[in-house]
């Protein structure tokens, strides 16, 4: 199995899983800014991972599957399990939190599972909010309390957890794929990341 991580994409997408568990284990230890900014650059090693694979015509079938399998487990932590874990340490691990974890863990999975299975339409919009947007709306929040405290914070988030859940299984259309939609998650992840350092250091 290791032999895989020697394929310059899935190397990426292990790269990205590191962020990922980093993330994690700094929101359980209350850094939550880092916490997302590690999330943040786990989504920019998802984009790569992903241009990598395309550019790589000598992958062998089997690679490429192990890839994709791979590649989803890996969204599924940093995009699902990690805002559900920052959620659920921010609000003391209270009920509320847990119930709001557990729709956007269960909305992910199913998400995830549902573009697996049937993928993006002929024009390259899948359905439902992705995954990624959620990190979005949690580096928002967390850098705009640095600049306008935002009163019960654990509540907000409470309550866009359930929201971005609702979101992830709807069925409006949403880009799928393309550089400008690469191009507009290296803006955010990147301004995104600016504004929660910022509001770190400027403490």
């Amino acid at each position: 199995m290791i032999r895989y991580l020697f394929d310059a994409a899935n190397a990426v997408t292990a790269v990205g899983l590191i962020f990922a568990m980093t993330a994690i284990y700094l929101v359980l230890v209350k850094h939550f800014d880092a916490g997302i900014c590690f999330a943040l650059w786990a989504l920019l090693a998802d984009d790569a991972d992903g241009m990598i694979a395309k550019s790589s015509p000598n992958r062998t079938p089997a690679t490429a599957q192990f890839g994709g399998a791979f590649d989803g487990l890996a969204d599924l932590v940093y995009a699902a399990v990690f805002p559900a874990i920052l959620i659920l340490s921010f609000n003391a691990f209270s009920v509320p939190a847990f119930l709001a974890a557990v729709c956007l863990v269960l909305s992910g999975a199913l998400r995830l599972s549902y573009f697996l299975t049937v993928g993006l339409d002929a024009d390259g919009f899948g359905r439902g909010l992705p995954l990624n947007n959620d990190l979005f709306v949690l580096a928002f929040l967390f850098a705009a309390n640095h600049y306008f405290p935002i009163q019960g914070l654990g509540t907000v988030l409470i309550g866009a957890a359930f929201m971005l859940s609702v979101l992830h299984l709807s069925t409006f259309r949403f880009p799928g794929t393309g550089n400008k939609l690469r191009l507009t998650n290296l803006t955010l992840a990147v301004v995104g990341s600016i504004g929660l350092l910022a509001g770190e250091l400027g403490r």
